[in-house]
């Protein structure tokens, strides 16, 4: 928390290092405190009203200021330095009293020479609030039962101390910085039919692009009916309306606004609704419009409906047919662009396969039906095809694959190839592992891994305990015929279950798409 408390006196500085470190892990351990750099907060919690804080004496035999003065503002994170002079030789302690209650001991016995400087150097941390602090010089060391004493009434020294004590205070403003929020909804700009209805979704984010959860969105309409005027916004930050549009043509404002919190600033957002009677013609067009996939590969599509004018058609059904293979969904929406997405699952195969995938919109509210085809080649997997072959693929967003204890850590996260599909990141150290059966005698084997990640990753890959490979992974993105090949020694297999093991290595993250084993 504190890189350590500085002194005028370097030496005796030096010395007390060690001690400095083991405190501010025990800082750390219990929590902290407000001022970086502290001793942990002992047991005591006492809130030191105003009152009893300006009966403390002001001593000349001990003075206390801070850098930017008496009463002055620090922001959370803010540094600040406490310096403490000494007009006879004596014992300091430092007491901080938070704006929670809480107590911490910046300074515990430091012996200081009359005129000597000391210095305490940290940072702000919160609550918001008023904190004092508070300086005691004393001729001999305190104990522990005098030091709890003098926390619970500093006002009243002297009857612990009698005469032989000097005591001083300063006290500053701690205050919250405002953090700038980002909202926006989806959709924002479309066209929809009298008397027709839409989910608006607002999300509130941070300027770090995190979402903001648990706060109140207001929403308002200048025509038609929302279902609510307040949401509030779930663990992605979003709050969900529903937009039921006027029964005569129109064009609608509709606005979220997030009035502000404690540490976050306000923000709003508006969208815009087109309320309008009339046929159009569409348009439908999907991509890629062509592919060339590997066997037990999958790419994702993307279909986009527009009316005549080019403008994107929101909440129309898509309707998708395959000659080859499997798609995750048979019919989906257009969202807020028009657009509709499925992922296509290609076979296993021997040989090169034609597929021919078709998009349609069979027309609906004036709007004139439209269609595509998408063609598409199947190639056999870059190995021969033997009596077994086993698979693991994170490209849809969930683990696919034929294989047996499947255990994986990370995050499931898109946007790293070229096809827009998920991948599995690991952070170091985290991996994947299951297990495999091929049967039979054991053979020599091939393991195939589709891998991206950040520069100077690698990925451990270990069958049975046995490292076979340690590999460099590319930054590029993951595209066909990109995958990596490691051979699996006849000698490292057993008879039945065998365990396979890819580890992210230390130091950077690695992200897997698919892993095949072929025997």
């Amino acid at each position: 928390m504190m890189k350590g408390g500085e002194k005028m006196n370097k030496n005796r500085f030096l010395q007390g290092r060690g001690k400095l470190v083991i405190l501010v892990l025990l800082a750390l351990l219990l929590g902290g405190s407000t001022l970086a750099g502290a001793q942990p907060r002992i047991s005591i919690r006492f809130q030191l009203l105003p009152d009893v804080y300006i009966s403390i004496p002001r001593s000349p035999q001990i003075t206390l200021s801070i850098d930017k003065g008496e009463g002055a503002n620090y922001y959370i994170d803010d540094p600040i330095t406490i310096r403490y002079r000494a007009n006879r030789d004596g014992y300091v302690n430092l007491i901080d009293y938070l704006p929670d209650g809480g107590v911490s001991i910046l300074v515990r016995d430091e012996f200081i020479r009359s005129g000597e400087e000391g210095r305490f150097a940290g940072r702000v941390y919160g609550p918001a609030g008023v904190e004092r602090i508070v300086v005691l010089l004393t001729p001999d060391k305190v104990s522990e039962r005098d030091l709890e004493s003098f926390i619970k009434s500093p006002h009243q020294a002297d009857r612990i101390f009698g005469t032989r004590y000097a005591t001083n205070r300063i006290h500053f403003q701690v205050l919250a910085r405002m953090e700038s929020t980002v909202l926006t909804i989806e959709p924002d700009d479309l066209t929809m039919d009298p008397g027709t209805s839409v989910v608006l979704t607002a999300t509130l984010k941070d300027v770090r692009g995190r979402p903001i959860t648990g706060e109140e969105i207001r929403w308002s309409a200048n025509a038609g009916r929302l279902s609510t005027s307040r949401t509030t916004t779930d663990l992605r930050g979003q709050g969900r309306v529903t937009f039921y549009a006027p029964s005569q043509p129109d064009t609608v404002t509709i606005e979220a606004r997030f009035p502000g919190g404690v540490n976050s600033a306000s923000a709003s957002a508006r969208a815009t609704i087109r309320v309008e009677r009339k046929t159009y013609y569409t348009t439908l067009e999907v991509a890629p419009s062509s592919f060339t996939i590997d066997g037990g590969g999958n790419i994702k599509l993307v279909a986009t409906l527009k009316d005549e004018n080019g403008k994107p058609v929101y909440g129309r059904t898509i309707y998708w047919e395959v000659t080859e293979g499997d798609l995750d969904k048979y019919s989906t929406p257009t969202d807020s662009s028009g657009k509709a997405v499925v992922y296509y699952y290609a076979p296993e195969v021997d040989e090169v396969t034609d597929v021919k995938i078709t998009a349609q919109f069979r027309g609906v509210g004036g709007l004139a039906p439209a269609s595509f085809e998408v063609w598409g080649t199947i190639e056999p997997l870059p190995v021969a095809l033997t009596s077994s072959i086993f698979y693991l693929d994170f490209g849809s967003g969930t683990p696919r694959g034929n294989i047996d204890r499947l255990r994986y850590s990370g995050d499931i996260v898109l946007g790293f190839s070229l096809n827009d599909l998920y991948v599995l990141e690991m952070k170091p150290r985290e991996a994947i592992e299951f297990e495999f059966n091929p049967g039979g005698s054991p053979r020599e084997g091939a393991i195939f891994l589709w891998l991206q990640g950040e520069s100077g990753g690698k990925a451990r890959v270990s069958v049975n305990g046995n490292r076979l490979a340690t590999i460099s992974v590319s930054r590029d993105l993951i595209a066909p015929g990109g995958e990596e090949k490691i051979i699996i020694p006849r000698n490292v297999l057993v008879r039945g279950i065998n365990r396979l093991r890819i580890e992210a290595d230390p130091g950077r993250n690695i992200r897997v798409q698919k892993v095949i084993i072929v025997f």
